[in-house]
């Protein structure tokens, strides 16, 4: 036996010498390691998963520290039905609309998350207007005033400037902020307004990102379950192989939200990768043990026997696994290194569940089943012996 097969049966014999005890320990880690899961942070800023120390982005952070890191969120006004009557709007520029824009410039002024507001409604300080020839003579005057419309005035923009830097959170704040504001402004028929904007698309890609990390597990997660009951022909092999794989998954993003690594575009499907990544290596442990255990050996015999075999042989397999993503690291792109170090993480994590806390979790099982079996039989021999003295 070589030197890992040694200290693999030493570990079989203090699995089955300290199965609670171990169990417990696994129990713990996760719940210390599951802490992490709050902590986890979802990164839709696409720049801060660049390389910082090239010029063209110490330029730009230099550019936003000196002149502000002003994030622009755009409103647009989009007439989507024109009304067939003669009091009908089919002009943007209709007194209507700048007098509901102006309502809606000064609540949003009002708020202190935003720092500036800028549309047509510049050109009116002071100035009556109550018919679209009053508007248009207004803005006639004003050349720089055909920035804000399209060439046929069917919209108009709304430039509203805050400073929310990198936190989602402030993002998610002042997304929710703008339409609060928005609703509370009477709106006009005939009239689209919509939002958009970097800090807008930022929202949409976190909760895209945040749909899909949740969708893309669960199906994962339960086709490999249904596989596993299939491939099993049981509905316990199946889950005592999910479980010590679902805890290596807990284990890994309880790690990335301690260790500050962010769920990206390129990671967010990590936990469908690990799943299936990480499957073989609880199939391969339970099979082998069964294995031993159909041929009569007992569990500390079919233990010695199913560690250091195959858990040498999942070391040798994932270490090189672990070592292919680690080389991700060296990469320029952060993006691609979180990526890397996540699915690095993942494989350790569920390599160790597998040596470790699967064979804990297969001995308790097999001692439920027969304290169970056991009892039901105790009890079936009372009832039978109870009849038998009441047939005498």
């Amino acid at each position: 036996m070589g030197f890992i097969e040694n200290v693999l049966e030493g570990v079989a014999r203090l699995q089955k010498k300290y199965a609670w005890q171990i169990f417990i320990i696994v129990v713990i880690i996760t719940i210390v390691l599951g802490i992490g899961l709050k902590d986890i942070q979802l990164q839709t800023d696409i720049t801060k998963e660049m390389p910082q120390d090239l010029p063209i982005f110490k330029l730009n952070n230099k550019i936003t520290d000196t002149f502000g890191g002003q994030d622009t969120v755009i409103l647009l006004f989009q007439l989507v039905d024109s009304l067939d009557t003669k009091d009908g709007i089919n002009d943007i520029r209709h007194p209507y609309i700048i007098q509901s824009m102006m309502a809606l410039e000064t609540v949003l002024n009002k708020e202190s998350a935003v720092d500036s507001v800028t549309s047509v409604t510049q050109y009116f300080n002071g100035k009556p207007f109550y018919t679209l020839g009053h508007v248009k003579a207004i803005l006639d005057s004003q050349p720089s005033s055909k920035a804000f419309f399209s060439r046929d005035y069917k919209s108009t923009f709304m430039y509203i400037q805050a400073d929310v830097g990198s936190s989602e959170d402030k993002i998610i704040k002042l997304a929710k902020l703008i339409q609060n504001d928005l609703d509370s402004v009477p709106g006009i028929p005939g009239v689209k307004v919509s939002i958009t904007g970097n800090p807008a698309m930022r929202v949409t890609i976190f909760t895209l990102l945040k749909h899909d990390a949740i969708f893309t597990l669960f199906i994962a997660a339960l086709i490999i379950l249904v596989l596993l009951f299939i491939m099993e022909k049981s509905f316990t092999k199946g889950l005592l192989i999910f479980i010590p794989l679902l805890l290596g998954l807990i284990w890994t993003m309880g790690a990335m939200g301690w260790l500050g690594i962010p769920l990206s575009i390129a990671t967010v499907g990590m936990g469908a990768m690990i799943l299936g990544l990480g499957v073989e290596y609880g199939v391969f442990m339970l099979t082998r043990y069964k294995e031993e255990r159909e041929k009569g050996k007992n569990q500390l015999d079919s233990l010695t026997i199913a560690v250091p075999g195959v858990g040498s042989a999942i070391f040798g397999s994932g270490l090189t696994t672990i070592v292919g993503f680690l080389a991700l690291t060296i990469s320029f792109m952060p993006i691609i290194q979180h990526l890397g170090v996540s699915l690095a993480l993942g494989i350790a994590f569920s390599l160790i569940s597998a040596i470790f806390a699967a064979p804990v979790i297969i001995l308790l099982e097999e001692d439920f089943e027969y304290w169970h079996t056991f009892h039901k039989h105790k009890r079936l021999s009372v009832k039978s012996e109870n009849h038998q003295r009441i047939g005498r």
